[in-house]
């Protein structure tokens, strides 16, 4: 089942594509990932805070979700911007970069875009109804997002970068950001 996916996306990954092409894959994952997909984690966070709560004082849950949004952001914007100049691609698959990418935040973590994602889904969970709904939302996203890149990304990027990549996945942290290993 898995075969197949990953071969398509080593078949059409890596190309150069137009500046034009390149804006629009990236609208698209903004919508994806950013607005829909937090829209249905929240919606899953909402029904597990209606049988589980954490009693945390509200101004506490405002600066938690407002210091996780913005960091989030941060990393998101930093690592989009790593894969736009360096790379001359976007996050979005079919026109990922078309050279792997380790530096910038690439650097200490491979994959920052996960990290950014799920602390912005985090703090606007938190924000909007509340610790349990924002730990959810991190759960869920962290969990989908690491079956997506151990089960197909690691493997299309071993395909197409061989042991380039395989030596920056031995030196380099999977999710939290650390320095690399000599």
């Amino acid at each position: 089942m898995i075969d197949p996916i990953v071969s398509f996306i080593t078949r059409h990954a890596g190309k150069e594509r137009l500046v034009s092409v390149r804006l629009l894959s990236l609208i698209a994952g903004v919508l994806v990932f950013l607005v829909a997909l937090p829209m249905a984690l929240g919606r899953i966070g909402q029904w597990v805070a209606g049988h589980v709560s954490i009693g945390m004082n509200r101004t506490v849950e405002l600066i938690l979700a407002s210091s996780a949004i913005v960091t989030g952001l941060l990393f998101l914007l930093w690592s989009i911007s790593v894969f736009w100049s360096v790379g001359r691609g976007t996050p979005v698959p079919l026109a990922s970069p078309t050279r792997l990418v380790t530096n910038g935040p690439f650097k200490y973590t491979r994959n920052p875009i996960k990290l950014g994602a799920v602390l912005f889904y985090l703090g606007t969970g938190t924000l909007y109804e509340g610790i349990v709904t924002g730990l959810v939302m991190l759960l869920i996203g962290a969990v989908l997002g690491t079956l997506y890149h151990k089960g197909i990304e690691e493997k299309e990027l071993a395909l197409r970068f061989g042991a380039e990549y395989e030596e920056y996945r031995r030196r380099t942290s999977f999710f939290i950001p650390w320095p690399p290993k000599k």
